[in-house]
């Protein structure tokens, strides 16, 4: 049967816990995975990668090498190449290799070549993504998201057990691994769902998979940076700071997002958010598409397009040149910028460069010297390139700031690929200093959130208290009230008139989470005749529904209780006890007659849910 059941209102069915109750603090030290090795992948818009630890040792991170020619980075290029039949061929440099020769012999076209494909898993770029989402690919090709995305963490996962197996010099199981994917502040749950489903594919089980906002990894990074062995003074001096009551923000930019958290120490060790992680969609990814509009506007569009489909090789490697520059600081010699032109390029414009250069509308301000092959332009000029995306990023730490839970934030940590572009760096640098807050930037701030999803698969309970993103409640069917409640609600209950399907929240959006501690009340069964109760919990993007079957409700689960089977006239009550996880809803009933025991979870990232949501 259906939940039918009254609250009782004079039970105190709020979270048990009070600011006085903290548990002994916990050796933070010590791994509690219950696996040998603690895996992350960081699936990156523009790079992505992998790390790890072994329990035993869980601080001394362990991360991989990628080399691409003259180029060596902790991080692969988030690119894919297929096979004409879709079959998998290259990912990383190699796949950037691989096809750069076959489009030298004209034998790519019927090849798959996916870059920068992460973003299409952001809610405000596509709708909800599905099994069937299609992928298109650098020329237009499409093919399905979700073996797109099993294909690159099916590799990472492969390198990775190679890597361990040499590290170990045997060979460990894929069941010994807890892995760790984390994803953007910014993605919905069912992109997150997306990524699950993905790792699964792989062979990786729901039960050794772990999804963390990647800005959360970051500051759990930035908690136990201290503890590597090559300490830092700026990360003893931060841990210094973390005493109880100290608040912090972390600023990860990355390729694609730019997310912001805001977390403070608990007197248990652990960190509790004090505003919901957010974000936005502009990283570093749009000043490279800045910096490609440039050269549009230079050479014309038509012959950047042939440049690009003629001379792979070279168009990759223009766009490594780049990223090398973003990172490289201001000559202090010159107020110039100097940019060294591929002469594939050069051949693509009929060694016209100048020519091209005189009728855009830079012929001002950029000027070619033909023996080095180099363009000059003001430093001031590249500057423009990061403007739009510095602009967006300093409105978003603005409206932030406004918060007044951020009244007493004084220290900033920026992390990400995109934090070591000096450009962006100087002025995350001077808003801080004109708002008066301490910055720190860690070492290897690129391996932030790398590096801090592995600590969070040792130490669990690094974040214990998180901002609600759902308003939660029961079902209900209070006495009816002519008043307040719609007629077509209205149903008999016995002698009584009753209102059925009443949202009753016990959690609103916004309310702190602590996973410790369950929300605890009291049911009246209306039916105790029947032979069983379902103790529902439902789930609401709105801070005050009313009812459980109006639009934007979903149905997290339901607990079937089994009823004892009892004279008429006899009350039976249910003491229920739910507690919102990270990703699961646990629900435990214990019906007060006989006290037996009932008790399930619910995946907040079913399918099913993330349907109605």
């Amino acid at each position: 049967m259906t939940s039918n059941m009254e609250v009782d209102d004079d039970f105190d069915w709020s979270s048990t816990d009070s600011d006085d109750e903290y548990e002994e603090e916990v050796d933070k030290k010590t791994s509690v995975c219950k696996k040998q090795i603690v895996a992350s992948i960081d699936f990156g818009t523009a790079y992505s990668g992998y790390a790890y630890s072994f329990k035993n040792d869980w601080t001394k991170v362990i991360t991989h090498p990628w080399h691409g020619g003259e180029y060596m980075t902790q991080k692969a290029p988030t690119t894919l190449l297929l096979k004409p039949n879709g079959e998998f061929a290259e990912f990383g440099f190699k796949a950037e290799k691989r096809y750069a020769e076959l489009a030298e012999d004209e034998k790519h076209e019927d090849h798959y070549f996916f870059r920068r494909f992460k973003l299409i898993l952001k809610p405000k770029l596509t709708e909800r993504v599905n099994r069937e989402t299609l992928c298109a690919d650098e020329n237009g090709k499409e093919f399905n998201a979700l073996k797109i995305f099993t294909y690159c963490i099916e590799f990472l996962k492969n390198s990775l057990l190679d890597d361990i197996n040499k590290t170990i010099k045997g060979e460990v199981a894929l069941g010994d691994i807890q892995f760790i994917i984390t994803v953007p502040a910014i993605w919905d749950d069912t992109a997150k769902m997306f990524m699950i489903e993905a790792s699964k594919s792989t062979g990786i089980q729901k039960d050794q998979l772990k999804v963390v906002l990647e800005s959360e990894a970051a500051s759990v990074y930035c908690q136990y940076m201290y503890l590597e062995e090559d300490k830092a003074k700026t990360r003893r001096d931060f841990q210094d700071k973390l005493i109880p009551g100290f608040k912090y923000m972390v600023i990860d930019l990355g390729g694609g997002t730019a997310d912001i958290s805001v977390h403070k120490r608990d007197y248990d060790g652990s960190v509790e958010q004090v505003i919901q992680p957010s974000g936005i969609d502009w990283g570093g990814t749009k000043v490279d598409d800045a910096y490609w509009k440039f050269f549009c506007d230079l050479f014309g569009e038509d012959s950047m397009k042939r440049f690009k489909d003629e001379c792979t090789e070279d168009y990759l490697d223009f766009g490594r040149k780049f990223e090398v520059q973003k990172r490289s600081g201001k000559l202090t010699t010159s107020d110039n910028l100097y940019i060294r032109i591929p002469l594939s390029l050069s051949e693509v414009l009929d060694y016209k460069i100048a020519e091209a250069i005189s009728s855009s509308k830079y012929r001002e301000i950029v000027s070619f010297d033909s023996k080095s092959f180099k363009l000059k332009l003001p430093f001031s000029q590249f500057e423009n390139l990061f403007k739009e995306t510095s602009d967006r990023i300093k409105s978003y730490l603005d409206e932030l700031w406004k918060k007044p839970e951020l009244a007493d934030v004084d220290t900033v940590l920026l992390v990400g690929g995109f934090s070591e572009c000096y450009i962006i760096k100087d002025m995350i640098r001077n808003e801080m200093k004109s708002r008066k807050k301490h910055l720190v930037l860690p070492e290897e701030s690129s391996l932030a959130v790398l590096k801090g999803a592995v600590y969070m698969g040792h130490v669990p309970d690094a974040v214990t208290t998180r901002i609600s993103k759902y308003t939660y409640g029961i079902q209900n069917w209070p006495t009816f009230d002519s008043t307040i409640h719609p007629e077509e609600k209205k149903i008999m209950v016995g002698n009584e008139a009753r209102c059925r399907d009443v949202f009753k929240k016990f959690i609103t959006r916004g309310d702190k989470l602590k996973s410790k501690y369950p929300k605890t009340f009291i049911l009246e069964v209306l039916k105790p005749v029947e032979d069983t109760l379902e103790c529902s919990v439902y789930l609401s993007k709105k801070e005050d529904p009313k009812f459980i079957d109006e639009e934007g409700v979903s149905k997290v689960g339901a607990l079937k209780v089994i009823l004892p089977k009892v004279e008429k006239g006899t009350v039976i009550d249910i003491e229920e006890e739910i507690s919102i996880l990270e990703t699961e809803v646990e629900i435990l009933a214990r019906e007060l007659h006989k006290f037996k025991e009932f008790k399930e979870k619910f995946d907040l990232l079913s399918p099913d849910i993330l349907k109605k949501k």
